[in-house]
């Protein structure tokens, strides 16, 4: 399940988490500027996607899959992007 794709589609990845949670063992965990097909991928905190929300319905529906971060911005120097990333997301579960 690539989140960013589906939301670029103009679907809702917590919504299509909820739905198709039987049917997915793997996600492509990351976030985008856009919910349209020019969004772009971007920093975990900084895109249109609700990051904490997915977290939770991860938690709610016991997701027990592999997960993740995928970061396909900066391609040069992809570092300190997938650092800001990993912090939000530990952040996000600190405070949920």
């Amino acid at each position: 399940f690539d989140m960013g794709h589906n939301m670029r589609d103009g679907q809702d990845p917590v919504a299509d988490l909820a739905r198709y949670r039987d049917r997915i063992f793997d996600i492509h965990f990351k976030n985008v500027t856009s919910a349209t097909a020019e969004g772009k991928t971007c920093e975990l905190g900084r895109g249109v996607i609700d990051i904490p929300a997915f977290v939770n319905m991860l938690r709610k529906t016991n997701y027990d899959g592999r997960c993740s971060l995928e970061f396909e911005k900066d391609m040069e120097d992809p570092l300190p992007g997938l650092a800001e990333s990993a912090g939000y997301y530990r952040g996000v579960l600190a405070a949920s």
